[in-house]
């Protein structure tokens, strides 16, 4: 990738990503308070997090070892049960990383 091209990505990353983060302060109040919104708003991190979770897991031809995926799974176990208990996503994130490396070094599968 030339440099003209990356700076080119940087661009329209950095249009896409103010766009996204104006919009709510542009639409009317009326269409942001909308119950399909407001439902949308709710539903759309867990599924954004399924797909990303899937992906790691094994859906990807990187990462198709079997002890990379039945690690990913088992890891998925102590974040999921965290983050119900206590809502804390940064301390969730950190546990997941933590167990799955200690399930990746050692469970040989």
């Amino acid at each position: 990738m030339s440099l003209t091209e990356l700076l080119i990505l940087i661009f329209v990353i950095a249009i896409v990503t103010f766009t996204l983060r104006i919009v709510p302060f542009i639409l009317p109040k009326k269409i942001i308070q909308n119950d399909f919104m407001l439902s949308f708003g709710k539903k759309l991190p867990p599924g954004i997090m399924i797909i990303l979770f899937l992906y790691s897991a094994g859906l990807s031809e990187e990462h198709m070892q079997r002890s990379f995926v039945i690690s990913s799974f088992l890891a998925a176990i102590p974040v999921t049960l965290y983050f119900i208990w206590k809502k804390n996503a940064i301390i969730s994130i950190f546990i997941g990383i933590m167990s799955f490396y200690f399930f990746y070094t050692y469970l040989k599968v």
